[in-house]
């Protein structure tokens, strides 16, 4: 029993950081940038609602009836150039795009998560190494 408790306390210990996420799609990837919207939560993974919104071909106001689950949080154009600038994942989109006439308006992002990821027709894999005694190997 001590050894089946060792080896479930292992496999809690996995993290993200020990996995590889592959994201499969017929379509072209909507670009997600990687922001820190709360101090306490730290840097997630966000698409531009905009994005979402012409993918689905849906308003703003219909996604959110459809989709209360999803997190959406506004933040401001200043604020997400900066950090998507320090990012290196996903370049600054065209600044036309994303703004608009509109100088400093305030930007929708919307959390990337698997569900949202499947609505807009990707598939995730996980591929996870493990621990043996023998030393490190994949999964497949």
């Amino acid at each position: 029993k001590v050894r089946d408790q060792e080896e479930g306390e292992e496999e809690e210990k996995v993290t993200e950081e020990d996995c590889f996420f592959f994201e499969f799609s017929t379509e072209p990837l909507l670009p997600c940038f990687h922001v820190q919207m709360t101090l306490s939560q730290g840097f997630c993974n966000w698409f531009l609602l905009a994005d979402v919104l012409k993918r689905l071909k849906m308003s703003a106001r219909i996604f959110r009836a459809r989709y209360p689950h999803f997190e959406i949080v506004t933040i401001s154009q200043a604020e997400f150039s900066k950090q998507v600038s320090l990012s290196q994942l996903t370049p600054l989109p065209d600044e036309q795009a994303v703004c608009g006439s509109e100088g400093d308006s305030p930007l929708e992002l919307v959390r990337c998560v698997p569900d949202l990821q499947g609505l807009l027709g990707s598939a995730v894999q996980i591929l996870q190494e493990e621990l043996v005694d023998t030393g490190r190997r994949s999964s497949l």
